[in-house]
């Protein structure tokens, strides 16, 4: 994909929202390949585009398709539920913390799922939460290719700070509702 300009761009972003649509394909492995190729700024700046395209797609289709298939079968009472006790105004920086912390897809799907978070809340959210692991991963694959230990090793501890930082608000939030 190197001597294709932006045609390897529109791939590589089409495989990215594909993988968050189609859940169980992962693209971790790609991303440091895409890094050595196009550049890590470059890929980085691709993957919030495709990370965010594919689960905007992943929330629509929860919020639309998902949520009233699964309504015939299931109870939303308890969801609703819970849901109500987080308020509006702390929506988008819970779905930043949920970026930090869960994958994608999942977290997109299950987000479609609720009632109250706006579309536009969770969009301007995930471009935020996936920011940071966009950038970490390409400048870590680029590290990884160029040998370059001391960047990879510091990448990956601040990497594991955010995810750990995220994952104690989220549990001192649960634990306050």
């Amino acid at each position: 994909l190197e001597n294709y300009g932006l045609a390897s761009y529109f791939a590589f972003v089409t495989i990215l929202t594909i993988a968050v649509v189609l859940m169980p394909v992962t693209v971790m492995p790609l991303i440091p390949v895409a890094a050595s190729v196009l550049g890590p700024l470059p890929t980085a700046l691709l993957s919030i585009v495709g990370w965010t395209l594919g689960g905007s797609i992943a929330f629509l289709l929860a919020r639309y398709l998902g949520r009233p298939v699964l309504a015939r079968f299931i109870s939303f009472a308890a969801i609703d539920r819970i849901e109500a006790k987080i308020p509006p105004q702390s929506h988008f920086w819970m779905v930043v913390l949920l970026r930090l912390t869960l994958p994608v897809d999942v977290a997109s799907y299950a987000l479609g799922l609720t009632k109250s978070l706006s579309f536009a809340s969770y969009f301007a959210a995930t471009v935020v939460g996936v920011s940071w692991f966009s950038f970490a991963f390409a400048y870590m694959g680029d590290a990884f290719f160029t040998g370059n230990k001391i960047v990879l090793l510091e990448l990956v501890l601040i990497s594991l700070g955010v995810f750990v930082f995220a994952w104690y608000i989220l549990k001192q939030q649960r634990r306050d509702k």
